[in-house]
């Protein structure tokens, strides 16, 4: 549940930055309510395939998590500063934003091939996060529609969680159980 109210909370910032503009503090709240809400429900997007994705689905979601983090730092630093002076500057500022994409790019990139890879969520999910990514490309201005395709992919997989709409991969034909009947014969 939390995974699809933090895709509701992400696409809301694409209407608000289009009626408001970009950075408006409307917009901001609904990005900073959408961190919060995804770096949880990145552990449930993890969770719902961990058998499947291994300690490589654990990096990229703690990746993710790590990022989702570290943009809530530096949404909430526009709600305690004035906003009408500089934004802040310095090594801390630089090195809190190259962290954030790093960790989220490079963890929705390596979640999103395992969770492919795993079979767990439908095809769609992961092609959501593909599309998610790629529209960071649009040639739009201030990337507007970027936050939209983010939150529909968080919506597709909380979906499927919230639904039940998952598909654990197999039980291999040699479990514990098999194996001990094979001796014992």
């Amino acid at each position: 549940m939390i995974c699809l109210l933090a895709g509701i909370a992400r696409i809301g910032m694409t209407p608000t930055a289009i009626a408001w503009g970009t950075d408006s503090p409307q917009e901001l709240t609904f990005g900073y309510i959408a961190c919060v809400l995804m770096s949880v429900g990145t552990i449930a997007l993890y969770l719902a395939q961990s058998r499947e994705t291994g300690v490589l689905g654990f990096i990229g979601a703690l990746g993710m998590i790590v990022g989702n983090i570290l943009t809530t730092a530096l949404v909430f630093t526009t709600f305690i500063l004035d906003t009408s002076q500089d934004p802040p500057e310095g090594l801390a500022v630089a090195i809190t934003g190259m962290g954030s994409m790093i960790g989220m790019m490079g963890g929705t990139l390596l979640l999103t091939i395992l969770t492919f890879r795993a079979k767990v969520f439908p095809i769609w999910v992961p092609i959501l996060f593909v599309v998610m990514m790629a529209s960071m490309f649009l040639p739009v201005a201030d990337n507007k529609y970027f936050a939209f395709f983010w939150g529909l992919a968080y919506v597709g997989a909380g979906f499927c969680i919230w639904t039940g709409r998952l598909k654990p991969r197999e039980q291999s034909l040699y479990t514990a159980e098999a194996a001990g009947a094979q001796v014992r014969a």
